[in-house]
């Protein structure tokens, strides 16, 4: 049983904002917080998803934990001092009790003052009545006929107390009449300021919000509402220390605090204030309103974020970039909407900047803006990028941002009669030779090597432990099936399938570019990491339908597991940190001598998005057609997926050099004995005279010239002088012989046939032999290399073979339809 003292708040005259906060609180939730306006007080329900809190465990104890427990605050300083262990804390004597601060009336009947203690049970005239006088037990003194009740003394008169007095010489309770005398000490105290001021008693479930305006705790409740509506948590000592910081200032509402910081307000209290700002500011919004201001909300038009425009100084040119923003957002979807629109907003800005200090009326005349200030403006960007203060990768996309949005002006109509931009030049445009050109990409692939990736997954284990099992999930995931990592993390709980074959089907939504309900075949341990992962949600989360769980759910704000992680950088950037170097072979020049060594690989290229690269790299490396690629990544176009495995020039270059000290003609001859290095004529030469065939290259010019389509010898290379082939084609030859030998061995069989088409479908012996030969004399070679040498061709050929993206098509391989391979390095599971 609580208090019940209903002191009327503060009359404060009705405004339309605090009628629109009280309207839209929801009576539910005001119920569920026990909420009555005349008393005035926030109470915490114990057993609340969002809202509740755990029970002591001290016997008697009346408040509750938080965060951790399962003690309390008070009754874990206690234990902390006692040098007990719990459970002798908890079974000791009486002295280690909790201290009890719920107050309530005697339990004699109709007695109007507050008991003593939770053990007396009643007042203290009647405590000192049954012990001195009666001397009976507290259930005969209940229905004793001597005793009668006891007029209360009223409440007391601190503005945020709900509390008795107990005592008709005090007009405060017992808790407040010991603080009023101490604070009587300073001789500046205001008595009547103390009481419109002072903290309440705290409780482990209530947080009174009495003594502040209605507007105010109108404003409380909403947010506090709003927060519990998202599943995330307010705990009640911030919400109590907020309101004794906004009671002390005597604030009207929560603007009026100011910076919560400059306020005394420190951690999660003033975050609170900054988020509950942001809900209060929502309320009510509407895109209309929201794009008539210079920084926007997005979350009013739908998405995260804000957009600054205050830097445009030219009111005309910062109105019509809010209008091409109102006209983009609508085709805008994804996380990143609120950073792809302020970069180009950044972009108008520079241009704005650069009108600022280039023209004598600082740009604010529109009419006036011609080609000149355009070209102004590239020169500037230009002048920076070549002073290093822009990358010519922020040149460019500057560039381009500004060119969209001049170009969608016009479309829009804003430089028409009685429009923003009435009277704007058609100069004041760029165009497409604006742009500079985009620099030669000649760096390598982001893929990580194989060394790399065998360390990562050995120390899967170490992620989980610092991260949690849904980092260590979702990591997995991404290394063995190439998804973007937002795609992983949104994961519903029911994500995984079975093909009519019994093959697994990975189920995900590609929202980069909206294409909803894809399949991916995935391999049976990629599975078996899935299933386990939905077991654990859903013991987890017994009581939520399947149909809305998330595959990885977020352990924040987030009880129902209907909420996915956000996503696991940081994370996964602290467990590369923590690991130890990766060492891979590096080749380096020692006495004029080329030396592998291992050296460590700099981390900064492990990133979740590297996996993506590395899985279109080893499919790639095993000969899996572009075209199928495309569609294992996902993509749209052929040239999106043809750039996640390019390769630098400087790599092939090197892995050429190599590979050409073992070159063979047709009959297994070394054609490049004493090779040591291919000029730069020799590289271009490569290019643009040869053609590859299935087995190596072709210099027959004609054949060169149409691409390869006009071979008069029906593509028998091994009979051609034109046709020559280095180490890097060995697996090529391995695969011809073994289909030429069951070509042999299935025409032999019973075939029915006629002669003549046997005779010319049958592979020729020499040809046979000639590929024997050919391949002997290659690994002949690859033999007499040392340890040394042959780790470094290996290495060439590997880089060579990634490279021949016209080669992806040749191997046969299993339809797109089939599960994929495991392909991760090494597991520790």
């Amino acid at each position: 049983m609580r208090a019940a003292v209903a002191l009327p708040l503060p009359a404060a005259p009705p405004d339309a904002r605090t009628a629109e906060l009280v309207g839209a609180l929801d009576p539910t939730f005001l119920s569920l917080v026990g909420w009555d306006w005349d008393l005035g007080v926030f109470f915490y329900p114990r057993a609340h998803p969002v809202l509740g809190i755990g029970e002591c465990d001290v016997v008697g104890c009346d408040k509750g934990f938080e965060r951790t427990g399962p003690l309390c605050s008070g009754c874990r300083l206690r234990w902390n001092k006692s040098g007990l262990s719990l459970a002798e804390f908890l079974g000791a004597a009486t002295r280690y009790n909790a201290q009890h601060v719920t107050q309530s009336l005697c339990r004699f009947p109709a007695c109007g003052r507050p008991w003593r203690s939770p053990t007396a049970g009643l007042c203290q005239n009647h405590h000192y009545q049954r012990v001195q006088r009666l001397k009976v037990s507290v259930e005969e003194f209940l229905v004793h006929p001597l005793p009668i009740p006891l007029a209360g003394f009223g409440g007391c008169e601190v503005a945020a107390c709900n509390r008795y007095r107990v005592s008709a010489t005090s007009p405060y309770c017992d808790a407040h009449r010991q603080r009023l005398t101490k604070a009587r000490a300073d001789r500046s105290f205001d008595e009547e300021r103390w009481r419109l001021t002072t903290a309440p008693v705290s409780m482990g479930n209530e947080v009174s919000m009495r003594g502040l305006p209605r507007r105010l705790v109108a404003e409380l409740l909403y947010c506090v509402q709003e927060r519990t509506a998202n599943g995330i948590k307010t705990y009640g000592f911030w919400l109590r220390t907020l309101c004794e910081r906004l009671r002390a200032l005597r604030c009207e509402d929560l603007d009026g605090l100011g910076d919560p910081l400059a306020s005394g307000l420190r951690g999660q209290t003033a975050t609170l204030v900054l988020t509950m700002r942001k809900m209060l500011g929502r309320l009510g919004a509407s895109p209309e309103v929201e794009a008539r201001k210079d920084v926007w909300d997005l979350a009013v038009f739908g998405f995260g974020g804000t957009a600054n425009f205050t830097r445009i100084h030219q009111s005309a040119l910062r109105e019509a970039t809010k209008l091409w923003a109102v006209d983009e957002l609508p085709r805008r979807r994804g996380k990143s909407v609120a950073r792809a629109l302020q970069a180009k907003i950044n972009a108008m800005a520079e241009l704005s900047q650069s009108l600022r200090f280039q023209r004598e009326d600082g740009g604010h005349v529109v009419a006036l803006l011609d080609r000149g200030d355009i070209t102004s403006f590239c020169t500037g960007l230009a002048f920076r990028a070549e002073a290093g203060e822009l990358s010519v990768y922020q040149w460019i996309r500057t560039a381009r941002s500004v060119r969209a949005v001049l170009n969608r002006w016009r479309t829009l109509g804003l430089t028409a009669r009685g429009q923003v931009l009435e009277g704007l030049r058609a100069d004041f445009v760029m165009g497409a030779e604006d742009i500079p050109d985009e620099p030669e990409d000649s760096e390598a692939g982001k893929d990580l090597p194989d060394e790399v990736m065998r360390e990562l997954c050995d120390n899967l284990d170490l992620l989980e432990e610092m991260s949690g099992v849904e980092v260590r999930v979702c990591t997995e995931i991404l290394i063995d099936t190439g998804r973007r990592p937002d795609e992983v993390c949104r994961l519903p709980l029911d994500c995984l399938e079975r093909d009519p074959d019994g093959s697994l089907v990975l189920l995900y939504d590609n929202h980069k570019a909206y294409r909803l309900g894809r399949r991916l075949p995935i391999g049976k341990a990629t599975g078996a990491v899935i299933a386990a992962q939905q077991e654990r949600v859903r013991r987890r989360f017994p009581d939520t339908p399947a149909a809305v769980l998330k595959l990885l759910p977020s352990s924040v704000s987030n009880p129902a597991g209907t909420k996915p992680i956000s996503g696991i950088w940081d994370q996964h950037r602290s467990w590369v940190k923590a690991l130890p170097d990766f060492l891979v072979p590096i080749q380096v020049q020692e006495d004029g001598r080329p030396v592998t060594k291992m050296l460590p690989f700099d981390k900064s290229r492990i990133f979740p998005y590297a996996y993506r690269h590395s899985f279109a790299q080893r499919h790639a490396d095993q000969g899996v057609p572009p075209e199928v690629l495309k569609e294992l990544m996902d993509h749209r176009h052929l040239m999106t997926t043809q750039a996640y495995y390019r390769i630098g020039q400087d790599r092939r270059r090197e892995a050429i050099d190599r590979v050409t000290a073992l070159q063979f003609d047709r009959h297994g001859n070394r054609v490049w004995r004493k090779a040591q290095g291919l000029l730069d004529s020799e590289h271009v030469r490569r290019k643009i005279g040869e053609v590859a065939t299935a087995y190596g290259v072709c210099r027959e010019p004609t054949n060169v010239a149409a691409g390869g389509q006009s071979c008069p010898l029906r593509f028998r290379c091994l009979g051609c002088e034109h046709y020559t082939t280095d180490i890097s084609y060995l697996p090529d030859l391995e695969a011809y012989l073994a289909d030429l030998l069951r070509s042999r061995e299935k025409l032999m069989s019973a075939f029915e046939a006629d002669d003549w088409a046997r005779s010319e479908a049958m592979p020729s012996e020499e040809e046979i032999r000639r590929v024997r030969r050919l391949i002997s004399r290659i690994r002949a070679g690859l033999d007499n290399l040392g340890a040394e040498e042959r780790a470094q061709i290996e290495h060439a050929v590997s880089t060579v073979r990634r490279g021949r993206g016209v080669m992806l098509g040749m191997p046969s391989l299993r339809r797109i339809g089939q599960p994929l391979p495991d392909v991760r390095p090494r597991r520790s599971m």
